[in-house]
C-alpha cells in the first residue's frame, strides 16, 4: 500500500508536516511520497492508493484524482470538506475520509475563553487600557452559575464544549437532529425545538456543518429568539449566520453580543460594521488550530491506514449523498 501526501508546508502555513509525521506513516504504508502541490505531484507522475491532503480550502487536487489509475481513497486532515463537494471528486469511485473529532479540545479552550471575556468584561478593559485608564467597569462582572449555554450541532466538538461549560457551572442544552441524552448536556432538544434553544440561552455556539440545509439557519427570526444579553458564538461555518441580520441584530440591541471565528464572506471586508463593534470578538478562523493539531491528525490517519490495510470500514467516511 502506497501513499501520497500532499501539502505546501510554506512559512505562511502554521500546519506543517514533518518528517516524524511521513515517519508515522511509513510504520503503516509501503511507500509515502510527499510533494508540496498538484503539479509536483504530477510532474512526478507517482502514483498511490491512498491520498492524504488538506480537503477544507483552496484549489484541490482534481487533476491528480481523475488520471490516477490506483486512488481508492482520499483522506483530508481538515474537518470542513466543501472545497471536496463542489468539485470532480466527490464524483469518483472513491473513499473520502476527514478529520473529525481532532478539533474538540482546542474549540473547546477557544469557546470558553469568548465566555469568560464576556463574563469578565475583558473587552471593555482591553479598551480602557488602549486609552490609559485604569478603572472598574460600571456593571459588575458575572460567573456562569445560573447562566445557560447552548450548543447548535451537538456532535462531537460539541461534546468538549459541553464538558468545559460544564466545568465551569453553566446549564448546558443542545440541539441535534435526533434528540438524543447526550454526557455533559442537561437536555438535547431536537432541530424542531432550535427556537427554544435559543431563547433560553444566555450564549448560543454554533457548531453545525455548513450544508444546503444549515445555510442561513441562523438569521432575523432567530436572532429575535435570543435574549437581548445574549451572545451568538460562531466557530462553525460563517454562512451558517445571516450576516446582514447579525449586523442588524446588534445594532439594534436585539442581541448583547457576538464572537465570530467563522464570518460570511471570509475574509470580513475592511468596511464591514462587525470590525468597529464593542460588543464583538472577531478571530481569524482559527478556533481549531493548535500546536497538536498535526500530531492528532496524523494519529487519527494511521488509525485509519490499519483499518484499510485490513478490508475493514474506515471512519470519518463522508456521505456523499449528503447535499453539502
Amino acid at each position: 500500500m502506497d501513499v501520497i501526501v500532499m501539502h505546501a508546508n510554506s512559512e505562511k502555513m502554521p500546519l506543517k508536516i514533518r518528517a516524524c509525521h511521513l515517519e508515522q506513516m511509513r510504520r503503516h504504508a509501503d511507500h509515502v511520497y510527499y510533494f508540496k502541490n498538484e503539479e509536483e505531484l504530477l510532474a512526478s507522475g507517482a502514483d498511490a492508493e491512498v491520498l492524504f491532503a488538506w480537503g477544507g480550502t483552496g484549489k484541490q487536487p482534481e487533476t491528480f484524482c481523475r488520471q490516477s489509475r490506483r486512488l481508492k481513497w482520499f483522506n483530508s486532515f481538515s474537518a470542513g470538506v466543501n472545497p471536496l463537494m463542489e468539485c470532480g471528486i466527490k464524483d469518483l469511485d472513491i473513499i473520502i475520509t476527514n478529520a473529525a473529532g481532532i478539533h474538540g479540545k482546542p474549540m473547546g479552550v477557544t469557546t470558553m475563553g469568548y465566555v469568560i471575556s464576556y463574563l469578565r468584561k475583558f473587552p471593555l478593559m482591553l479598551e480602557n487600557q488602549k486609552k490609559h485608564i485604569r478603572q472598574k467597569p460600571d456593571a459588575l462582572p458575572e460567573e456562569p452559575e445560573g447562566k445557560t449555554l447552548g450548543i447548535v450541532g451537538a456532535g462531537a466538538i460539541g461534546s468538549e464544549v459541553a464538558k468545559y461549560a460544564k466545568t465551569l457551572g453553566f446549564r448546558v442544552i443542545g440541539v441535534k437532529r435526533r434528540a438524543v441524552p447526550l454526557e455533559h448536556y442537561d437536555r438535547v432538544y431536537p432541530n424542531t425545538e432550535l427556537d427554544t434553544v435559543l431563547a433560553a440561552s444566555d450564549f448560543v455556539v454554533i457548531l453545525t456543518p455548513l450544508t444546503d440545509a444549515t445555510r442561513g439557519m441562523i438569521g432575523a427570526a432567530q436572532l429575535a429568539k435570543m435574549k437581548p444579553t445574549g451572545v451568538l458564538i460562531n466557530i462553525a461555518r460563517g454562512p451558517v449566520v445571516d450576516t446582514e441580520a447579525l449586523v442588524e441584530a446588534l445594532q439594534k440591541g436585539v442581541i448583547g453580543g457576538a464572537a465570530l471565528d467563522a464570518v460570511d464572506p471570509e475574509p470580513l471586508p475592511a468596511d464591514s460594521p462587525l470590525w468597529d463593534m464593542e460588543q464583538v470578538i472577531l478571530t481569524p478562523h482559527c478556533a481549531a488550530d493548535s500546536t497538536l493539531y498535526m500530531d492528532r491528525a496524523m494519529e487519527q490517519f494511521c488509525e485509519n491506514l490499519k483499518h484499510f490495510e485490513q478490508g475493514e470500514p474506515l471512519f470519518n467516511e463522508i456521505d456523499l449523498k449528503r447535499k453539502y
